[in-house]
């Protein structure tokens, strides 16, 4: 690393902020284990409800190997996550080990089964950055830079996309379009509602309509808040700076890391058309996952439940066979989301056991 990186990155000041506690967050994944199988038995369902009965019966005679593909393509984002966490923590001189950096990378699939796709995992990731010495503003702005990568990324491939499939001249890219409108119009009214009563109480409380008592724990409550975000938003600054001062190089590896990341997991769909013999757009079907993914962010439900199902339906369902929508619908769903957070949920404890298990091991050394 740049001596002068090395050194700015060492010099931010330290912040008394706390971190989501751990023995919380591995309740919280034990909930996720309880709340997946039924998540599960419902897709299950749906299947056999929306899925002609002489598909279901042929399906084991269908080539196996494209669901091996489909799993494949649905787990290579936890290795593009922890390689982007990896270039960004060694650019700060953070030595966290891979297997803390890629316990991070499944704590973000778990923190997307347990709250809405628009807020994710990256608190919980957040939190264990901070556990591992990372300064606050680093740490959010570690937590940010993703949200970034991908904004570039997707810059360039969607209109590229467009142009390479015509996608305007489509009635289901019309119709999707369509859906998305209002997905945003719905959840942009229900957000400006939420912080304009959000704003409307707080005002209440600071100006003491609730009592002496309510207006002091508020002020206090505020002005503590205040602080910590100015503070943390101080240090965000500093890394930001210091990534656009040294560290293009590392963004653009980032960036291409990001396209790996993105293409693979939208292409699920397409390993689970060729296994169903369907004909399809590589392409096409790429772009219609980025439409159906990011009307899932504006679905409120923990991991976009039920929302994605009926997104995936609605922009599909012009383009596979009629009868085969149920099933598409299901293994979609099952290898984007609860296969990778199923085994994110197993894996992660798992690899904490070890973790303590070494950590004890070294304390009783060093006693």
């Amino acid at each position: 690393m740049d001596p002068q990186t090395r050194h700015t990155a060492e010099e931010l000041p330290d912040t008394p902020l706390s971190a989501p506690r751990a023995p919380a967050a591995r309740r919280a994944f034990r909930i996720a284990l309880l709340v997946l199988p039924l998540g599960v038995l419902g897709n299950v369902l749906y299947t056999f409800l929306a899925t002609d009965r002489r598909l279901l019966d042929s399906v084991r005679e269908l080539p196996r190997g494209y669901l091996l593909a489909a799993l494949l393509l649905g787990l290579i984002p936890w290795i593009t996550g922890m390689l982007r966490l990896l270039i960004w923590t060694r650019f700060l001189n953070y030595q966290i080990s891979l297997r803390e950096l890629f316990r991070m990378t499944l704590v973000v699939d778990l923190g997307n089964a347990l709250s809405s796709t628009a807020i994710g995992g990256d608190a919980f990731k957040w939190g264990m950055l901070l556990r591992h010495g990372v300064k606050p503003g680093a740490a959010a702005a570690l937590a940010l830079l993703p949200k970034l990568e991908d904004a570039v990324f997707f810059g360039i491939a969607v209109p590229v996309a467009v142009v390479w499939t015509r996608a305007w001249e489509l009635p289901v890219v019309l119709v999707s379009a369509r859906l998305l409108r209002e997905n945003v119009l719905i959840v942009l009214g229900i957000g400006a509602g939420v912080t304009l009563l959000a704003w409307l109480v707080l005002g209440v409380a600071l100006r003491g309509h609730g009592g002496d008592t309510v207006r002091r724990w508020s002020v206090r409550k505020w002005g503590w808040l205040r602080r910590r975000l100015r503070r943390t938003w101080r240090e965000a600054r500093v890394v930001l700076r210091l990534i656009m001062d040294h560290g293009k190089l590392r963004f653009a590896l980032a960036v291409a890391l990001t396209g790996v990341h993105w293409i693979a997991r939208y292409s699920v769909i397409a390993a689970l058309a060729a296994f169903l013999g369907v004909r399809f757009d590589p392409v096409l079907f790429w772009l219609l996952q980025w439409v159906v993914f990011t009307i899932m962010m504006f679905v409120p439900t923990p991991g976009a439940t039920g929302g994605a199902e009926v997104a995936f339906t609605a922009v599909y369902g012009t383009l596979l066979p009629s009868g085969m929508i149920g099933l598409a619908t299901a293994a979609w769903r099952f290898f984007t989301f609860y296969v990778p957070t199923g085994l994110a949920a197993l894996l992660f404890p798992l690899l904490s056991r070890d973790h303590t298990t070494m950590a004890e091991a070294a304390s009783a050394r060093r006693s």
